[in-house]
């Protein structure tokens, strides 16, 4: 009795721990859509990863879909070897290919094997953490983390987790792009995830019915997460977001020759700038200032650290009042850098606490930006940079290797000689490049460690910042200071007029998208009286890109050099395409201002400027309503779609006929009301049309047996041919009468 009672246990539990695991079950279907979500997840963030990272993703969701694969087709031969058994019982057999579509579709492999290429991954991660930054290296364990579930779907809980590793490559995606495009993406992105969890728990239905359903989801919600959105407190983040040095776009703090031309090459946004109301400048003031670089060590051009580091206060009294300001406000790209963007010389709004000036004229970010940030300036163009030159900033921008470039520095001592104007020493180089062969081009000769002399005197072929460093170089052995100072020209206007005018200016409102092309380094000397002084060596070599922008030679370099396999900036050939891509630079711009770009000031703003300044209870109020209105949407939309709708049932064909018949008598004028009987209808049509009456009436009378006597097959077969027949006569006479009324 004991024996049999713990037996009857062990079955109990064998049981139930079948049943636990047949809980789960993961069908074919479900199984492919949840391994092409992983693939679009991975995709979104793939240009975060590392190659070798993208590698051993692909490996592993390959694996993943050939032991898929492997699952079909073991269950397919042994849903034929079933079938062959029971091919005289046709009930079990399609019971049994019913029981092979409802089996779920594993990917378990060895656990151990699992196990030590997730213990394999990791390593490598750690290796490499220090080459890809630790941003870089929780996004690339994320992703192998995610990828790796996959292969131990065992249970829901498993399942729930790899949904949930899904939502988090998403977000991370997010902390690298925000604008339009991206946003887009990762809400289509969003919707595929949920649908995917959706079809777990009603398998039924198709794919795409679980989409349409996430969609009215999500809209429903929309009111409530607009009114968050404004009214929720912009609290600072709980922590900082790791940088990575891989993450960096844009300008760097040291440059070499050929760096700038390496950078033309991407049309990724760097930023954008707006000027309201006002005109914009000519493209030739244009010179959006980064940062001004000053030590030169032979073969790059870095930062002065003490200059960068020391703050300044442009006072509005310290400008000459016969100088136009310009105001408008500029938001930038996250770059995972701190300098800003500046038409200098500017004053930051001082509103703005986290925009910091420099002595050097630039300016800069108190934080680190890691999101579209907006910012707003006051610049007066025509006004002169800083008169004064202390003595350390006279030799720092005198120094220069001794013996690095020598032919520079020969070249450097005749021209000191030959013209003890400073001016006129500057514009002497100048000449000298206009008229010797120099070129223009995104693709220089590569130098031999940079070398300066070797780019003026042997290949004379470079981008802006190869003409930049040697011109300063030369001012700087011949006795002037001068300094590098790199950012972007110019710019591409989008507004209600994109043409310049005849003074070179753009006078209808819009703004202007600066890309990375747009990137370009000039030089600034020191003339006593007149302070620094730009000189762009470029508009020597490449005036056009100076006054209006690249050359078509340039640009038909920068096509074939562009590095990013998508982009919008090949859409510039096609006239309506353009316009289309400056259409949604618009929006996407709209887009960055008020909704990445809204700040808590912003915020501040709205609520003062709605409610006043005690506007607590009101934003309550708000809220209430908000929520109560979403859910009232809900529940309508819950209730309206539940609503069991009417089946239509098909019209056989004697009732298809006799519609139509009503449908000719209707054109001549008299219709049948819903509530009138065959009968007392035929009546009204003897009364009316005396020539129709026969014919319809014999064709109701058949309408009225094969509506409502019981008839055998052949006797409603039968019937059918004869009210068929009776139809085509009834068509007939109604022509022929018709015919002669006309």
């Amino acid at each position: 009795m004991i024996f049999f009672n713990a037996k009857a246990k062990n079955k109990v539990k064998e049981s139930t721990q079948t049943k636990r695991v047949i809980a789960f079950s993961l069908h074919r279907k479900n199984a492919w859509l949840l391994w092409l979500c992983q693939c679009l997840n991975i995709a979104v963030i793939a240009l975060e990863l590392s190659t070798w990272l993208l590698a051993i993703i692909s490996v592993l969701l390959a694996w993943q879909a050939f032991l898929l694969h492997n699952n079909k087709k073991q269950a397919s031969i042994k849903a034929v070897h079933q079938n062959h058994q029971l091919r005289k019982h046709l009930d079990n057999q399609l019971q049994n290919q019913q029981n092979q579509q409802n089996k779920p579709f594993t990917t378990h492999v060895s656990s151990i094997l699992l196990t030590v290429f997730a213990v394999l991954g990791c390593i490598v991660i750690a290796i490499k953490a220090n080459q890809v930054g630790i941003l870089a290296s929780m996004v690339h364990l994320l992703c192998f983390s995610y990828v790796l579930k996959a292969f131990e779907l065992k249970n829901r809980r498993d399942f729930y987790q790899l949904f949930l590793l899904g939502l988090f490559v998403l977000a991370s995606a997010l902390i690298f792009r925000q604008n339009l495009t991206s946003s887009l993406i990762t809400l289509a992105l969003l919707i595929i995830n949920l649908a995917v969890l959706l079809q777990l728990f009603t398998p039924v239905r198709s794919f795409f019915t679980h989409i349409k359903v996430i969609i009215m989801l999500l809209a429903q919600s929309v009111l409530l997460a607009v009114v968050l959105f404004l009214v929720f407190p912009r609290l600072s983040p709980l922590w900082q977001v790791p940088l990575t040095q891989s993450a960096e776009t844009g300008l760097s703090d040291r440059v070499k020759p050929g760096d700038i031309a390496n950078l033309s090459r991407s049309s990724a946004l760097a930023f954008r700038a707006d000027f309201g109301q006002q005109a914009v400048p000519p493209y030739s003031q244009l010179y959006w200032r980064a940062m001004v670089l000053e030590n030169f060590d032979g073969k790059q051009w870095t930062r002065n650290k003490l200059t960068a580091k020391n703050k300044r206060v442009l006072a509005v009294n310290s400008i000459d009042t016969s100088v136009t300001a310009l105001s408008y406000q500029i938001t930038v790209e996250p770059s995972f850098q701190r300098y800003l963007f500046t038409l200098a010389p500017a004053i930051s709004d001082q509103e703005n606490k986290t925009v910091i000036s420099h002595d050097d004229y630039t300016v800069s970010s108190e934080k680190t930006i890691t999101q579209a940030k907006s910012y707003q300036l006051t610049s007066y163009l025509s006004a002169p940079l800083t008169f004064a030159l202390s003595k350390e900033n006279r030799l720092a921008n005198l120094y220069y290797p001794q013996g690095s470039n020598p032919k520079l520095e020969q070249l450097a001592l005749q021209l000191q000689h030959n013209y003890p104007n400073v001016q006129a020493r500057a514009q002497a180089v100048l000449a000298r490049i206009n008229t010797q062969s120099f070129s223009y081009t995104l693709q220089p000769p590569l130098l031999i460690n940079n070398s300066l002399d070797q780019f003026f005197f042997e290949t004379q072929a470079g981008f802006c910042v190869h003409y930049a460093s040697a011109f300063t170089f030369i001012m700087r052995a011949s006795g002037i200071p001068a300094r590098l100072v790199t950012g972007y020209l110019g710019g591409e206007y989008n507004g209600t007029n994109n043409i310049l005018g005849s003074t070179g200016q753009w006078s209808s409102q819009g703004h202007l998208s600066i890309y990375q092309y747009d990137a370009h380094a000039w030089s600034e000397i020191w003339v006593a009286g007149k302070g620094w002084l730009r000189i762009d060596p470029t508009s020597a070599v490449d005036p056009q890109r100076i006054n209006s922008g690249w050359s078509r030679q340039l640009l038909q370099e920068q096509s074939l050099l562009n590095q990013e396999l998508f982009s919008l900036y090949q859409l510039k050939n096609i006239a309506w395409l353009n316009t289309l891509r400056l259409q949604f630079d618009a929006l996407d711009y709209q887009w960055t201002r008020w909704v990445i770009g809204f700040t808590r000031k912003q915020q501040t703003d709205v609520f003062k400027r709605w409610f006043g300044h005690r506007a607590s209870w009101k934003t309550a109020l708000i809220l209430t309503l908000s929520l109560l209105v979403s859910v009232a949407i809900m529940l309508f939309s819950i209730d309206f779609f539940n609503r069991p709708k009417r089946a239509t049932v098909p019209l056989k064909k004697w009732q298809l006929w006799y519609q139509k018949a009503l449908t000719l008598l209707a054109n001549y004028g008299l219709e049948k009301p819903a509530a009138m009987t065959v009968t007392d209808f035929t009546q009204q049509v003897q009364a009316h049309y005396p020539r129709l009456a026969i014919a319809f009436s014999r064709l109701s009378a058949s309408y009225n047996r094969l509506c409502y006597q019981s008839l055998s097959t052949s006797e409603q077969a039968e019937l059918l041919l004869v009210m068929q027949q009776q139809y085509h006569d009834f068509v007939h006479l109604v022509k022929s009468d018709n015919h002669k009324a006309s």
